[in-house]
């Protein structure tokens, strides 16, 4: 039976070593950013030696992701419940709830794919999606709930330029071919219908003149 503190380090290990590899860091550049020689970084990287907690807590920090995640008790890099984060509604009840926003978007991400759809379109959908996560991403980091490791610009800077490329793709919408049509795919009632219906409601309360 293998030692429980074994498979520990093993996991640290392989956990430390992807972490400086996605990262595209050399072992040298990444042990001098550490502060230890890249000989024992290599040992730890490869599970030859164990390390202490001061050095798991200098590299949570140098890649921004939680203890856990390092030391392999948790998938979840940043101490999101990812499980259940779709699963609440908005405050007090109000507006579309985070379940219904998830389903409508796999729907309509599921359709913009499928082999019959234009792949200019599919690209378009991808994209503005895209810069529409990467801006509510910001909006969480600026709020507290994301590190600011998960990002190169500053939220601000980010934010702007995100609104500028959907601005682009917005331009490219007004002269996309109009091939619209009529006629009910849906059966019954779906998220992307409640979707639809509450994000009209919106814009018509919030911009309809009196």
């Amino acid at each position: 039976m293998v030692d429980s503190n074994v498979k520990k380090n093993s996991k640290f290990a392989a956990i430390l070593s992807q972490l400086r590899k996605e990262r595209g860091s050399s072992q040298k550049k990444t042990a001098e950013d550490l502060g230890i020689s890249q000989a024992l970084l290599s040992h730890y990287e490869k599970g030859i030696r164990e390390c202490g907690l001061d050095f798991v807590i200098k590299c949570s920090e140098y890649y921004g992701v939680t203890t856990d995640y390092l030391l392999g008790v948790s998938e979840s890099r940043y101490g999101i419940d990812e499980e259940n984060l779709f699963s609440s509604s908005l405050s007090d009840g109000d507006g579309t709830s985070f379940s219904t926003i998830s389903q409508a978007t796999k729907l309509l991400l599921e359709i913009a794919t499928a082999s019959s759809a234009e792949k200019d379109t599919a690209q378009y959908i991808s994209d503005y999606y895209m810069l529409c996560i990467y801006r509510g991403a910001l909006t969480l980091a600026k709020s507290g709930k994301l590190p600011q490791e998960m990002f190169r610009l500053d939220y601000s800077i980010g934010h702007e330029l995100a609104s500028a490329a959907i601005s682009m793709l917005d331009a490219r919408f007004v002269f996309m071919d109009d091939k619209s049509r009529t006629g009910e795919d849906f059966v019954n009632q779906t998220e992307l219908h409640t979707l639809i219906e509450e994000a009209e409601n919106y814009i018509l309360n919030t911009f309809a003149s009196e």
